[in-house]
């Protein structure tokens, strides 16, 4: 790909040759800089086209973004997408248009940002055509691997409910009355899922059968609440009480209505999806792995692509996985026997020190608000500490927050959601909090670390402020990058000094990381060795000493989400490769902070890409 700056030097060159010279050369080396900077201008124009057509079909995805009707739509803040299978099939057929637009762009006619976002949409189109040629679950226009339509993680059963409790603005009357005129959808949105569940479920592409189970839980559960319980209403009513523009007969009204509906609309909505899941998973296969579905392995393939494997097979995927426990096991056990914990594998001796009541909070809710505090007090030492390692630190501020109770069944251990582009909504770093058992003492440095700063924060929100980034940019995951980055730095605290004078803190570093090599045999293991569920618990829990539930719930989660556990290690792994090689080009030339600068200046972007990007970066820094 041709350089910006190296196309206009050249041709600044070549009219100063031509003064001399009289060459007939000089005009037209100018006109090729033109030339290209109008092709370059020409393609991020279409790559902004391309993004309001996707956010028009999504509105859900673009209130999370923050954008502005120009962009989604006129009122596309009352409205939500498709889930039909009719919607699907149109979501299918616009990526496949926009695949096919982008195809006809010329590559080397661009420069600088544009020629880097012509690499990252055409491998999330290439993605996203080769996920929706398999005809299940749902369409995607940015390569996001989901084989399913539902499972305990996504759908509108829980992505839903989220974004009307804390992902939606309301900060005025306009505003409610889009939120009602969404809520009011919501249960014609559960119903399409169901259908479109029954359809995959007829063409052998059911969830496995305890994912189903799951799944009717947790909507029965939700469904049950009372509404002034209710999570959505908990986490609007605060909201209509602080609307300036309301009397508070309004606010008052406005919260009955919420409560009605909440009662009439959705809960019957969520008991007949509950009752969906429920039929379904009577006939349903309880293996976990995608190999039993039609083209299972291919499928599988994709989304081992999707997620960083950059040519890798799952066969070496594994392999590398095994490689990495044994390397971690062995940092483990030095830690561990200085500790006093000599006697069993690593598995045996953690499970040992998690039971030790000294390294426990208790199951209550006020050492969990208490957890929250120690939490926010971890982001603040790594903000004062930052500065040394980064050139700046994100304007947008992160919060803590616990995941509300009915998802805890079935949620990750902690995630993290990004700030909104306009600023309205914070970054926030959501921990899962239904056992205390689950974060011993030591394990919680490393999980701010890597879900809020300076892991997943500080990637977003360096992301948001990059000027000429275009919008479909900030719409893409590339899991290699993005979680590739937050495991990295996880490492990065030991050097930042985050664990001096804790050794088993650095333990609990140690042990995050072993989790994540755990990940690259059990992933591989459940779709590709065809392993069963209860033996990819029972591996796991053996190799991580980490409490079963736990496991059971991180082994659903890589079930019915492949590949995506892989993207932690191997990205991790290219980061570590990568700034070997500036250290070793560079030598006293090198400056971490400028390396991080330019890591998190690109945007997220498949690592493939940004080893690219590296080499030119080295040869800048080896100039100045």
């Amino acid at each position: 790909m041709k350089d910006r700056k190296k196309v206009i030097v050249r041709a600044l060159a070549l009219l100063v040759f031509a003064s001399s010279n009289a060459a007939p050369v000089a005009p037209l080396a100018a006109q090729d800089a033109a030339e290209v900077e109008s092709a370059s201008a020409h393609f991020l124009e279409m790559a902004d086209r391309h993004s309001a057509e996707i956010l028009k079909i999504s509105p859900e995805f673009a209130s999370q973004l923050g954008v502005g009707e120009d962009i989604a739509g006129d009122g596309y803040g009352g409205r939500l997408a498709d889930y039909s299978p009719a919607g699907q099939r149109e979501t299918a057929a616009l990526a496949e248009r926009l695949r096919r637009e982008l195809q006809t762009v010329d590559p080397d006619a661009l420069s600088g940002t544009a020629a880097i976002t012509y690499e990252v949409m055409i491998a999330a189109y290439d993605l996203a055509s080769r996920q929706n040629g398999f005809g299940i679950g749902p369409a995607s226009t940015l390569g996001v691997m989901q084989p399913y339509a539902t499972d305990q993680l996504f759908g509108p059963h829980i992505g839903l409910p989220r974004l009307f409790a804390a992902q939606m603005p309301i900060r005025n009357r306009d505003e409610l009355e889009s939120f009602f005129a969404r809520i009011e959808q919501l249960d014609e949105a559960l119903d399409q899922v169901s259908r479109q569940l029954r359809a995959d479920a007829e063409r052998g592409a059911a969830p496995p059968r305890f994912v189903l189970e799951n799944v009717a839980s947790a909507s029965r559960d939700f469904a049950m609440l009372v509404p002034t319980d209710n999570p959505i209403f908990t986490g609007v009513a605060p909201r209509i009480d602080a609307l300036a523009d309301l009397s508070a007969g309004d606010r008052e009204a406005a919260k009955q209505r919420l409560s009605s509906i909440l009662l009439f609309d959705v809960s019957p909505a969520m008991l007949r999806y509950a009752q969906t899941a429920s039929e379904l998973s009577l006939n349903a296969s309880n293996d976990a792995g995608v190999w039993r579905l039609a083209n299972g392995d291919e499928i599988y393939q994709t989304a081992l692509d999707n997620y960083g494997a950059d040519g890798l097979t799952a066969e070496q995927i594994h392999d590398i996985g095994l490689a990495e426990v044994a390397r971690i096991h062995s940092e483990m056990d030095a830690i561990l026997r200085d500790e006093g914990y000599s006697e069993g594998n690593v598995g045996e001796r953690m499970r040992l020190l998690a039971a030790n009541p000294d390294y426990q909070y208790a199951d209550t809710d006020a050492s969990k608000v208490e957890v929250l505090g120690i939490l926010e007090g971890y982001i603040n030492e790594v903000e004062r500490r930052a500065p040394d390692w980064f050139t700046s630190l994100p304007p947008q501020s992160v919060e803590v927050r616990r995941i509300p109770p009915h998802e805890e069944g079935s949620a990750s251990g902690a995630y993290y959601t990004p700030p909104t582009l306009d600023g309205s909504q914070p970054g926030i770093f959501w921990i899962n909090l239904k056992s205390m058992g689950d974060w011993p003492v030591y394990t919680l440095k490393s999980l701010v670390y890597h879900e809020a700063i300076p892991g997943h924060h500080f990637q977003a929100s360096s992301q948001l402020v990059i000027e000429d980034m275009p919008l479909i940019r900030n719409m893409m995951w590339f899991g290699d990058y993005g979680e590739g980055w937050a495991l990295y730095v996880e490492a990065l605290a030991v050097e930042m000094g985050l664990y001096e004078g804790d050794d088993l803190g650095n333990l609990g570093r140690l042990r995050m990381e072993l989790y994540r090599a755990a990940r690259l045999v059990v992933d591989t293991g459940i779709h590709h060795k065809r392993w069963g569920r209860d033996e990819a618990v029972d591996w796991m829990v053996e190799v991580t000493g980490e409490p079963r539930d736990s496991i059971v719930r991180e082994i659903d989660r890589y079930s019915v989400w492949p590949g995506q556990a892989t993207s932690y290690k191997i990205g991790m792994i290219q980061f570590q490769e990568l700034r070997a090689k500036a250290e070793q080009r560079l030598e006293d030339k090198f400056d971490i902070r400028k390396f991080h600068e330019f890591v998190l200046s690109t945007g997220n972007v498949p690592m493939g890409v940004l080893a690219r990007l590296l080499d030119d970066w080295i040869e800048e820094q080896d100039r100045a």
